[in-house]
């Protein structure tokens, strides 16, 4: 159904499809607001598909995406249906609202298949690619650069977008060889990795007497943003974690393990309690994700899935250890039918072409392994030291200067 509005109004709509793009997405629509406030440009009208962070940020929703996305390409597919609704429904709103500007985020299968229906009907606005298509396979396979001139995901971006913003310095080459416009501004978490609470506020949050001169034992435990992934990955993680705190209660001066895990959102406090108390762990703290740097700068170490956490774990220099498990026959046909494989699947490893987070996946997702590498990481200061400083020349790779504010500059040009 069309809005009526005021003439000259900017209007932008905004799409994503699972929560890590979303939280993308809120941040570069509150970068877009300021920049127009700054400039004394009148405020956009911002809609989209996103979530409760979109929402607060300023954006209508037309779709909320937060139970959207199942962990792995085998239950997105049973979902195919319902995803297939949703993109005939958003394609039929933005071409009766012909918003000036629609910013596609992540979510590339879903994202391009949008850009092409909406230009084969006539769509004429801007469209504008955050957190641009990339292939990790270029960082360590020489083959890749040939093979990504001709794949879709870059291909259609030419076709049907108007502008990329990558925020990996990936695959920057080929966008360079197919001339499609784009500008790497950097990852947008540089600048907004930093804790918010006092020591006496993060106390009051989770109960935890903080002292800085005698720091409590803190260990982030972050099994996903999904049920499916709390449920597959959360039991493992939070045995081996009740395993290293029984361990330190039998030696008389070693602290007491306090373990804290954000809640992505309301529904998932049940799934996650429920997965600590299966393994018998009762001493867990939740508090809401908007907590989630607070935790990390006063965190020993952090377990996490592999995702968006371990990303933020670098940025702010907290050791981290990485998860991640499917279900058995899902990873089969990823393995044998999709022959999906790659070296690494942590940014970090990715990024420096080695090892430099542990990751334990499927089978080595398991409490005794990720109980071993937590004594590891916690009490061998070499092992963390080597980590921390891998940490600060990756830095130095993905942070450019003010990442939002160059990304949304980049919208507002495009924009009346």
């Amino acid at each position: 159904m069309a809005r009526l509005l005021p003439d000259k109004t900017a209007t932008v709509f905004v799409s994503t499809g699972e929560l890590s793009g979303e939280m993308h997405a809120a941040h570069l629509v509150r970068a877009l607001k300021d920049l127009r406030a700054e400039r004394g440009a009148p405020p956009a009208i911002i809609e989209g598909n996103g979530s409760q962070r979109m929402h607060e940020a300023g954006a209508r929703l037309l779709f909320d995406v937060a139970t959207w996305s199942e962990m792995g390409i085998v239950h997105n597919l049973l979902k195919a249906q319902f995803f297939h609704r949703v993109l005939m429904a958003t394609a039929r709103y933005v071409l009766s609202n012909h918003p000036d500007m629609v910013v596609l985020v992540d979510n590339r299968v879903f994202n391009l298949n949008l850009a092409r229906l909406l230009r084969m009907r006539g769509y004429t606005g801007r469209i504008v690619y955050y957190v641009a298509p990339v292939r990790w396979e270029s960082l360590y396979d020489p083959a890749e650069f040939q093979r990504s001139l001709t794949n879709p995901r870059f291909t259609q971006v030419k076709r049907y977008c108007d502008l990329a913003l990558p925020i990996y310095p990936v695959s920057l080459n080929v966008y360079e060889q197919l001339q499609i416009p784009y500008e790497y501004v950097g990852h947008p978490l540089c600048s907004l990795t930093k804790p918010r609470l006092s020591d006496e506020m993060f106390s009051q949050l989770t109960g935890i007497p903080y002292d800085r001169q005698a720091p409590p034992l803190i260990i982030g435990a972050m099994p996903g943003s999904r049920r499916s992934e709390v449920r597959n990955i959360g039991p493992p993680i939070y045995q081996a974690l009740k395993l290293v705190g029984e361990a330190l209660s039998e030696e008389p001066g070693l602290p007491h393990l306090h373990v804290v895990s954000p809640c992505a959102h309301l529904e998932l406090r049940d799934d996650m309690m429920a997965a600590a108390r299966e393994v018998g762990l009762s001493d867990l703290t939740l508090i809401d994700s908007e907590h989630t740097y607070d935790l990390m700068a006063r965190a020993q170490l952090v377990v996490a899935k592999s995702g968006t956490s371990v990303h933020e774990c670098m940025l702010i220099g907290v050791p981290v250890l990485m998860c991640y498990r499917v279900q058995a026959y899902v990873a089969w046909i990823a393995k044998y039918l999709l022959r999906f494989s790659m070296p690494f699947y942590a940014l970090p490893n990715l990024l420096a072409g080695k090892a430099v987070i542990p990751e334990l996946i499927q089978e080595e997702c398991n409490h005794s392994r990720i109980a071993a590498l937590v004594g590891t990481l916690l009490f061998e200061e070499s092992e963390r030291r080597v980590m921390l400083d891998e940490f600060a020349k990756l830095r130095e790779l993905v942070c450019k200067p003010n990442p939002l504010k160059r990304a949304a500059e980049r919208l507002q040009e495009l924009l009346p």
